[in-house]
Order: C-alpha cells, then structure tokens, then sequence
C-alpha cells in the first residue's frame, strides 16, 4: 500500500480549484475519493482526496441519455435487459442488437428478482484518451472520428446507464476523463473513486470506481502501488543481496507503474460489507512473469487490507478489472511454443482461480527470468470468475484489435453468490463477422463485462 503524501493546498492546484468552484479540497495521497452525496469528509484513512461539489446539471438530448430499458420475459420469466436494436454498425463490425443476461446454474429466478443483498458489478477497460492511447497509431485501423473521446464518451455512458451497475469498475482512466466526464455525470448518485497517479513513472492512465451511493456506504480504502509493494517483497526475500537475476526481476518489478483501488463497502440495507477491487494489471505478452507477481501481490495486498481493518477473514470479496491474461491459451505463438494438449491457462489466472502457482509453471518467475528468489506462490484467496461459473467457459473474447483478440478482463469472487452474467455481444462458439474494436458501435477496444452478485 502507498504512503500518504504531505497535504497540498489548493493553491498548487488553481485550475482544479476553479472547476470546483474553490470549494474545500484536502489532497493526501494517491487516492481520490469524490464525494458524491453525503459521504462523509473523514474516511478514517489518509489516502483519500475529499471535494465537495454542486449538483450535475441536467443531461441533455443526444448528450449521453441512457437507452431505454427494455423489460422482457424468457419461457422461464426472468426479467431481461437489452439494449435497444438497430445501432448504427461500423461497415466492417456486426452491430450490437442485444445482450442479454444469463441465470447461473442453481438459481431461482424468482428468489433472485427478490433477494435485496442481489448487487450489480460492471467492469470495463474504456481505453484511455490521448495521443498515446485511443488516438495512436496502434489503433490506427480505427477511423479517427469514431476514437475522439466526444464520440466514444457519450457510448460508454449509455452503457453504463443502460446496465444500471451498483459498482462501476473502470480502467484506463486518466485524470480529466474523471473529473470531467465520469464524475461530472456520474456525481449525483455514486461515489467515485479514483486511483490517481502523481509519481514520476506515471502512465497517467490508471484504475477508478463508482459506487452507487443509496446502495452502499464507502467506509475505508487503500490505492496498492505493484511497484512500491514489489520492493518491500523482495527484500523480504533477500533479493537485493542475491543474484543478477534477481535484481533483474526487482528492477522489472519497480518499473510496472500498474495500480489496484481497494475499497470496504457496507450495504446500507443489511449493513454486510465487502471489499471491491478495480485493478489492471501490465500489458506486455513477453513478462507474464511480471503478471503473475502483480496477481499474487493484489491477493497479498487484500488479505493485509482485511487484517489492518479487522475485518470478517471470510468477508465477501469482487476483484474485477483488466487482467491482461488469457484464461487458456491453446496455441503455440513466440512466447509459448510448446502448448500442453489441455492447454496452458497464464500465471496469473492460474494463479487468482486456484490459490497457487509453483515453480514449474511456464509464467513463473523462475521459468521466464531463471530468478532464485521467487518460489512457489500461494496466493491468499481462491477466486471465482463470474462469467465462467456461469457460462461455463470464459468468453472468447473480451478485447480485439487489428492485433490481438482474447479474453483479458474479469469479474473474480469470493463468498459471493454469482447470480448472473452479461451474454457477449457475438455468438458462444465464434465471433466470426465481429472485426475490430474500437468502431461505430463499441467505443472501446474492450467489451464491457457485467454480472448480478448476491451477498451472504
């Protein structure tokens, strides 16, 4: 977890100052919680950046209004929500008509409708906008008006009206796409939570969360820094002392400027907590051994954030996000020529699904960068994946670019019952006639992902 930096007046900060109206802003640290409605300025931790702020205008016609919500009944009587039929396809992408939610095996719709601890969790990787990002040239196969941010916002908005979330997990933030866009619309019924990066190695692009603030109350956070928890952990393990290889990987480590936001909610209903992640993991194909440590220092990380605030060891908890790891990778490419006949599921998802990874794994440390430091990881949780409980298999895809296509993005649980999952907006067994995101219709090179929970 990161330090609190020293308090900033508001004085270094004019320009954010004047679009709060110079209203009282107290900054200590990395994470930044905005207060929404009602939520208290002490947190009780010293990682939190409070503002109070006026009310969203009125969103107008054609300015981001959600689509409208369809109620419809399957043979079983679920009540369904899709979005509307007909938006305008990219030529080269099949248009999205419908998504439609799934039951889990085991669940009764009926009980379900009813259940007041049943929670909506809705993570999306939005691509983050700049130069360096939506407007690259690696998404250079995209028409540059459909990567403009005024034309990807106002989609990504609907959606995330449309489905209606009680947690929105977002990444690929960067600081004015919060404060200007999300936060500006999203302020009057959610708390918003950002992970903001002001070190030297910032990417300026990094994780946030909204929580509906009628549903849950925001009693703590933490904002875990991978590369300055990476220090205190080898060192723990004598690395600055042992070999090159070693070194190697500490420095590897200290590099990834990569981020998870940790918060502790409380149901105002029943008054259960649980603690949601929004989180995302490194990029780079070539160091899945950097994604493996990333996971297993989230999982630390969690387990030290429930042990500080003597919290339930059992608490439910939702760790969604961009985890740029594939669930199973079932062909040889240049990183992994030799695939098992089963298949080779990445370290990190491996790792998170199963409580452990030992040594002879192909992503671990010690196979990728021959490091002596590192041995078997036992993660501190076993997690489910929403979408594989209950489809059964993750989906084919979560992503695609002219590149690349995979699934990299889940909705993990632990002692949360899993109600629910978004259908894909392509058939279960191809994604034939779906080409490359983003386009017209998809304002991201990521799908969103969204599922029904149900707290104990």
């Amino acid at each position: 977890e990161t330090s609190a930096s020293p308090s900033i007046s508001k004085g270094d900060h004019p320009t954010l100052a004047q679009r709060y109206m110079a209203l009282p802003v107290r900054w200590t640290g990395f994470l930044a919680v905005i207060v929404c409605a009602g939520l208290p300025s002490s947190m009780g931790g010293r990682d939190w950046m409070t503002a109070k702020t006026a009310q969203r205008p009125p969103v107008r016609q054609g300015s981001g209004m959600c689509l409208p919500r369809l109620p419809l009944r399957n043979r079983a009587g679920m009540r369904r929500i899709l979005t509307r039929r007909g938006l305008r396809a990219a030529a080269d992408t099949q248009a999205l008509t419908e998504r439609e939610f799934q039951l889990a095996p085991g669940i009764d719709r009926n009980a379900v409708a009813k259940d007041a601890s049943r929670f909506r969790v809705f993570s999306y990787n939005v691509l983050a906008d700049g130069p360096k990002y939506a407007l690259s040239d690696y998404h250079g196969y995209s028409p540059i008006e459909n990567r403009r941010w005024k034309s990807r916002y106002p989609r990504i908005l609907k959606e995330i009206r449309h489905y209606d979330p009680d947690i929105v997990c977002l990444q690929e933030i960067t600081r004015p796409m919060f404060q200007n866009s999300f936060y500006k619309d999203l302020q009057k019924a959610y708390t918003g939570l950002y992970a903001a990066k002001t070190d030297r190695k910032s990417k300026y692009q990094t994780s946030a969360m909204f929580v509906r603030t009628r549903r849950f109350k925001v009693i703590n956070g933490s904002l875990i820094s991978f590369a300055r928890m990476s220090e205190d952990y080898f060192r723990s393990l004598g690395a600055h002392e042992g070999s090159f290889n070693d070194l190697d990987l500490m420095a590897r480590m200290g590099a990834q400027d990569d981020k998870a936001l940790i918060a502790l909610l409380e149901d105002r209903g029943t008054q259960q907590r649980m603690v949601a992640v929004s989180t995302h993991l490194y990029w780079n194909p070539k160091e899945p051994h950097v994604k493996v440590l990333q996971a297993y220092l989230l999982s630390k990380a969690l387990d030290e954030f429930i042990q500080r605030n003597n919290l339930d060891p059992e608490i439910p908890l939702v760790v969604a996000g961009d985890f740029n790891s594939l669930p199973n990778k079932t062909e040889p490419d240049i990183y992994d020529p030799v695939i098992p006949p089963a298949g080779l599921p990445s370290g990190a998802y491996a790792g998170l699904t199963t409580g452990c990874l030992d040594t002879k794994h192909p992503d671990h440390p010690k196979q990728r960068t021959m490091a002596e430091c590192v041995g078997d990881l036992k993660f501190a949780f076993e997690l489910t994946s929403a979408y594989a409980h209950v489809f059964g298999t993750e989906p084919l895809i979560t992503t695609k670019t002219d590149k690349f296509s995979g699934t990299l993005d889940y909705i993990f649980v632990r002692n949360t019952k899993v109600a629910s999952a978004l259908g894909m907006p392509f058939d279960k067994d191809s994604v034939e006639g779906f080409g490359p995101i983003p386009n017209a219709v998809f304002p991201s090179d990521h799908i969103a992902i969204v599922s029904d929970l149900i707290l104990p």
